[in-house]
């Protein structure tokens, strides 16, 4: 009887062949799961760096008039690892821990409180930002932010919030999704 039956070698080499068969999807799913989060984190991470570094410039740069467009290239800079920037909002927070105003997130800028850009923006030349038809910065202009320290409460608080898309990897394991982080810093006091 033992001679009909097949040697114990090739009993194991067929199981190790089916325990493959279904171990290696999901190993694979696995890891594209991994390289998929991964990538989500990158691509929140350049936009928190992106809002960090335009806030950091805004707040240096106070009542400039090119105040805006060095903001939009920081941004830029910074997110220049992220496949899509969709929108850059500069705003006059009232608080270290304020929020963004919900006006300003739904499209243009809003009078005495923000300037809203597209990602478009961001490769505008100094040239155009300046040009006279160019009116986006209008709504909350350089000029009109206060950086005196003797002002009343002090100098204002600029917000950068900065919006983008990540582009899902798989579209297996998570779908494009909305990144955005916005960051709150005060204008470089003057006397």
């Amino acid at each position: 009887m033992s001679r009909f039956r097949a040697p114990l070698d090739q009993r194991e080499r067929g199981n190790a062949l089916v325990e493959a068969a279904i171990i290696t999807p999901l190993l694979i799913t696995l890891l594209l799961g991994v390289v998929e989060f991964a990538m989500l984190a990158k691509d929140n991470m350049t936009v928190g760096n992106g809002s960090r570094a335009g806030a950091r410039v805004g707040s240096a740069a106070g009542q400039d008039p090119l105040a805006d467009y060095n903001i939009l290239k920081a941004v830029e800079g910074a997110t220049s690892g992220l496949a899509t920037v969709d929108k850059v909002v500069v705003y006059h927070a009232t608080s270290p821990s304020g929020a963004v105003p919900p006006g300003c997130l739904t499209g243009a800028g809003v009078a005495g409180v923000c300037n809203v850009y597209t990602g478009t923006d961001l490769a505008i030349s100094q040239a155009a930002f300046q040009a006279a038809g160019f009116t986006k910065d209008d709504s909350w202009s350089a000029g009109s932010r206060v950086t005196s320290q003797s002002a009343p409460g002090g100098p204002d608080y600029l917000g950068i919030y900065v919006e983008g898309t990540h582009q899902s990897v798989t579209n297996l394991i998570l779908t494009n999704r909305v990144v955005k982080d916005d960051v709150i810093m005060r204008l470089e006091p003057t006397l």
